[in-house]
């Protein structure tokens, strides 16, 4: 069944929700910094565990906002927990289709900017195999061929990475889309979804100041991750409203999670990529999914048709749809 949104916005439930999900994950990181310092990667295995505990405070906002705060009369069906409709349709879309955007992405990433990837002599993946102790890679054998590795770390991330990330990305999923898209929904479907990519944004700044995703724009990287997180917003939610479910927008994010970090062993050896140049992260990235979505407008899958959906009228204002 299709979300059906409300007459106006709970702004309670929003801001509570909100302030939740932002003070628990940026508590969060300020574990990282007051343990780690501000060099995670000093202590990597330490970083990704508090990062990922990080990555719950959306849930947290979620079960504390529709259970005790602001309740739904479902949270089940009212946060997208069941599979929805047309659910096999979406999951293989989600499983088999961001693989190919994340790969286009890197694709026309090297077409533009050749002097960032190299993509045919594979010299960051040897400089990686080169850290490797000898005993691992004699042991590896065939399997330690540059083009060999790659390919099974694409196979790898497509085929198992939205199982693994799956646990981790639901603390982001149920929260951005379970919870807060629909509640925004009063203001109309495209307002909704580039302001919960907004939020959504927004909140990696911590991380991004870390130098998470833009190592070399801690503080610029901020923009354009919002931006990303807008343009993945309403893709991950027009899956959602689409099928009544989050589950599908949890496989996406998982599997772009997986293969997104690709970008970092395919440039040059001792000369990290620029990643607001290349990847799904840079502005080609950008571009590619920009186009996703206008194909979607094109093909009137955007905006999603709901049931009492508010639409905007002449005068500003909105009308229930019947």
């Amino acid at each position: 069944m299709h979300t059906s949104p409300a007459s106006r916005v709970d702004t309670r439930g929003v801001a509570a929700f909100v302030a939740i999900a932002y003070g628990f994950s940026w508590l969060c990181v300020l574990g990282i910094v007051l343990s780690l310092g501000t060099e995670p990667g000093k202590s990597p295995l330490a970083f990704r565990a508090i990062a990922a505990l990080s990555m719950f405070g959306p849930t947290v906002a979620t079960f504390v906002v529709a259970r005790k705060l602001s309740p739904l009369p479902s949270l089940k069906r009212d946060t997208g927990l069941g599979l929805g409709q047309r659910w096999l349709r979406f999951f293989l879309l989600a499983w088999l289709g961001t693989p190919a955007v994340v790969l286009g992405a890197l694709f026309l990433s090297a077409l533009i900017y050749p002097q960032q990837m190299d993509l045919t002599g594979l010299s960051g993946v040897r400089a990686l195999l080169a850290q490797l102790p000898p005993e691992t890679v004699a042991k590896l054998g065939k399997l330690a061929e540059p083009g060999v590795l790659l390919a099974l770390q694409v196979v790898q991330g497509m085929l198992m990475g939205p199982l693994l990330n799956a646990p981790v990305i639901f603390g982001e999923e149920w929260g951005w889309r379970g919870y807060l898209l629909p509640r925004l929904l009063p203001l109309g479907q495209w307002r909704a979804l580039v302001l919960s990519g907004v939020i959504w944004g927004l909140w990696h700044a911590p991380l991004i100041l870390l130098g998470h995703n833009y190592p070399q724009y801690p503080v610029l990287g901020i923009l354009f991750f919002t931006v990303v997180c807008v343009l993945l917003g309403i893709l991950f939610g027009w899956m959602r409203l689409a099928t009544g479910s989050i589950w599908s927008a949890v496989i996406a994010h998982g599997s772009l999670n997986a293969l997104g970090p690709l970008v970092l062993v395919l440039g040059y050896e001792g000369k990290p990529p620029d990643t607001a140049l290349v990847g799904i992260t840079g502005w080609p990235g950008w571009l590619l999914l920009a186009a996703l979505v206008g194909v979607l407008v094109l093909t009137r899958q955007l905006p999603v048709p709901l049931p009492d959906e508010p639409r905007d009228t002449p005068d500003g204002t909105h009308a229930a749809q019947a």
